[in-house]
């Protein structure tokens, strides 16, 4: 497989010797993000077979240009499955090409298909038969979002607002209403000559969409999508549907070539011309014209990354690397790592998003994703081979930028790589990596400050009563975190006084590698967060244990939930990011006189956290002198 650019795209295309290729249409947002991996796997499966793939992102999503707040999405949407299916057939020489879409891009695929008239079979993975429906999907996602301790410090948003969100991405504006008066009944009648329809759920009007079909002649086979559930799933747990990647690769394998005039017989006037519409040409670059810079896939050795590179660079500024959150790939929840890194660029500083091993685009591709492999060694030194990367690109220092377990692997780096000079860490959940011995408390239970909230709400008491809940869970959870906590003090007492080491404490070693070097660490969570938990058991309820390291700052922010699904959430973490940037690594003012120098950080030395203990920044005032 190869990274392409085509009309503002970014994809891959997986060639194969067939003359038939398909165009994977991505499903929407949080969807995309989850079942990448799976995705990735359906186009390599189909390439064996013989049929050269092509998946990419739409405008305004993943590496692409745009952003998602810009009109006419949907609309472009569909304009790029028709660019795609024209730089599919130049670009690999197919006669024939197929479309195969999941969730909102089954919807998206057939109303492109019955626009193009040219699309020889199409697969429907579980797609939205009824756009209103599929907002009203999204809109409970975020609500039952909203009651879990990750989103407790979210502001709803209302049905009536022009914007509507799930897990970190929205739609907007028009493009909403638009949306929502799709129903494919009504708006297809013969999208191809052949159609595969895979529904998980709304089987009525799946079979009143696969009766329509019929009625206009199509050829349309219904099978289920039993595995559907486990695809949806965040990235860390998603599962590839392998009997239902295998049904439809066998089904696209063995589609006849149509007979001369079979496609105008179908389509009859409702075929388009494609090629009037303009040609689409493979470029290696993006130009993103409005942030002055260039972005590039790269691979190298076994690594993916998009390198996003500013026509003037910033005069004694580090490059930017951002690392993968959890089992996601380059993009980041929400599209936080693309935000960023053009922001980035538009003051000058570069940027490499990249792929850890195994994950997102690299290659190969895990068959599976843990989160003993996520922190692993082996992901620290894939962080490695990402400095390497650029530090071979002329970059003097680097700082790595990561959410949970990306500014896991980015400390580790750190303290190890000569050329990183700094970490950028949200909702960092561990120091040091040992399995469940280092969960603090139980798996899945919530912070502490949840938990006091928890404790004074009748609803939870309620829970508890009808066994809904385990009291017991809990009282078992928080007394092994105060024994862990107590056992790190006597350890360190121990220590400090009779030079009696029990056990060492890894986490104050790896931040005194740190501190050593001089490499300056930021680390911020949300006032929930359970890493702040962790935190507190490393170095003291009242962080005493970090003021000896002169060049670790550590903050909450406001708004900040774990995955930073808000935009709010997103923004706190990119500007507070930007700000430490400027004040503590960069030598000299950004370029372009439109982009203002940010304004120091208004942080105390000691950031007071909501539930009454400290952040404490040692040595901050001496920093800013």
């Amino acid at each position: 497989m190869k990274p392409v650019v085509f009309d503002g795209c970014v994809g891959w295309l997986h060639p194969a010797e067939g003359q038939h290729g398909v165009v994977l249409c991505n499903p929407f947002g949080y969807d995309a993000l989850c079942t990448h991996r799976g995705w990735r796997a359906l186009a390599e499966r189909l390439a064996a077979a013989g049929l050269p793939v092509l998946r990419f992102d739409y405008p305004g999503s993943g590496d692409s240009l745009g952003d998602e707040e810009e009109p006419g999405r949907v609309a472009a949407w569909l304009d790029s499955i028709g660019a795609a299916m024209r730089f599919l057939r130049q670009s690999a020489g197919v006669t024939r090409v197929s479309l195969c879409g999941l969730r909102l891009g089954g919807t998206l695929a057939a109303l492109a298909a019955q626009r193009s008239g040219e699309v020889d079979a199409l697969v429907l993975l579980s797609p939205a038969l009824s756009g209103k429906n599929y907002l009203r999907e999204l809109r409970a996602h975020r609500q039952s979002w909203l009651s879990t301790p990750a989103g407790m410090n979210a502001e709803p948003i209302a049905d009536s607002a022009a914007y509507v969100e799930a897990f970190g991405f929205g739609l907007h504006g028009e493009d909403i209403a638009q949306l929502g008066s799709v129903d494919l009944r009504a708006d297809t009648t013969a999208p191809a000559r052949r159609v595969l329809m895979l529904a998980a759920n709304d089987q009525s009007r799946a079979a009143a969409l696969v009766a329509h079909y019929r009625a206009n002649g199509v050829q349309v086979e219904q099978q289920g999508f039993d595995e559907a559930d486990r695809f949806l799933l965040e990235a860390l747990y998603s599962e590839e549907p392998v009997q239902a990647f295998a049904a439809l690769t066998q089904w696209l394998a063995e589609t006849p070539a149509p007979e001369a005039g079979a496609v105008a017989a179908v389509h009859g006037d409702a075929c388009a011309d494609e090629s009037s519409t303009g040609s689409s040409t493979e470029s290696s670059t993006l130009r993103l014209a409005s942030e002055h810079a260039v972005e590039r896939p790269i691979v190298f050795g076994a690594y993916f990354g998009i390198y996003c590179q500013p026509d003037v660079p910033c005069e004694g500024a580090p490059a930017v690397l951002f690392l993968n959150t959890g089992a996601s790939h380059h993009i980041g929840d929400g599209r936080i790592f693309v935000l960023f890194a053009r922001r980035l660029a538009a003051q000058g500083i570069a940027s490499l998003r990249m792929d850890l091993g195994g994950l997102g685009d690299s290659t190969p591709l895990a068959q599976a994703v843990t989160l003993d492999t996520i922190y692993s060694q082996a992901s620290c030194a894939d962080a490695m081979a990402g400095a390497d990367w650029l530090a071979s690109s002329g970059h003097e220092r680097i700082v790595t930028f990561g959410v949970c377990g990306g500014a896991f692997n980015g400390l580790h780096a750190c303290a190890n790589h000569p050329r990183i000079a700094g970490c950028f860490g949200v909702n960092l959940q561990k120091f040091i990596w040992d399995g469940a011995a280092r969960t603090p408390g139980t798996a899945g239970l919530a912070s502490n400050r949840v938990l006091r909230r928890s404790a004074m709400s009748l609803a939870k008491w309620l829970q508890v009563l009808r066994g809904e809940s385990s009291l017991w869970r809990v009282i078992r959870g928080l007394a092994q975190r105060l024994g862990r906590s107590l056992f790190v003090r006597a350890a360190d007492l121990l220590e400090a006084g009779l030079g009696i080491s029990i056990a060492p404490n890894e986490a104050k070693r790896l931040l005194q590698r740190i501190d050593a070097k001089g490499a300056q660490v930021r680390l911020v969570f949300g006032e929930y967060d359970l890493g702040l938990d962790e935190l507190k058991i490393e170095f003291g309820a009242q962080l005493r244990g970090l003021r000896r390291f002169s060049q670790v700052r550590a903050t909450t922010l406001p708004k900040l939930d774990h995955a930073l699904f808000t935009r709010a959430a997103r923004e706190a973490a990119m500007t507070d990011a930007q700000q430490w940037l400027f004040e503590c690594l960069v030598a000299a003012p950004a370029p372009h006189g439109e982009v203002p120098h940010p304004a120091p950080l208004s942080v105390a030395v000691c950031a007071a956290v909501p539930d009454g203990s400290a952040l404490c920044a040692a040595g901050l005032d001496q920093a800013r002198q």
